[in-house]
């Protein structure tokens, strides 16, 4: 039972990437200056528009990683750093008077929940799982 726990726990988080990514890419491909639309948004949290591509790689990438269970170690890792770098963009807004506080504690809670699958690496049904199996 802590198998199927564990694995449905590691594609949750996963998801919280992997899904907003696609939505985020399909928008890019639907609308006209889609990606110019996205680098503005990014920069009027106050991040510089080179985080665009770097946000979308690291979503894409890391979110399905994440849910097929490669690397999960490292994985976690790196989105809980980046979760944890957007909780400071939002706390950042919040005392520029923007009510984005609730934000920040989600993407502080995602970062916990991270930290915790990095500590925790073995969810089962996952390719690390079956690499070490061998």
């Amino acid at each position: 039972m802590c198998k199927f726990l564990g694995v449905i726990s590691r594609v949750l988080l996963a998801l919280v990437f992997f899904v907003s990514i696609i939505f985020i890419i399909m928008n890019i491909y639907n609308t006209q200056d889609g990606y110019t639309l996205y680098q503005d948004m990014l920069m009027a949290r106050g991040l510089p528009g080179i985080s665009a591509p770097i946000s979308i790689l690291v979503q894409l990438v890391a979110g399905f990683t994440l849910i097929i269970g490669y690397k999960i170690k490292i994985t976690a890792y790196v989105l809980s750093v980046y979760s944890f770098l957007w909780a400071c963009v939002y706390f950042m807004g919040f005392l520029g008077g923007q009510p984005l506080i609730i934000m920040a504690l989600q993407y502080l809670a995602i970062s916990g929940g991270l930290l915790y699958m990095a500590l925790n690496p073995d969810t089962g049904f996952s390719i690390d799982n079956c690499k070490k199996d061998k």
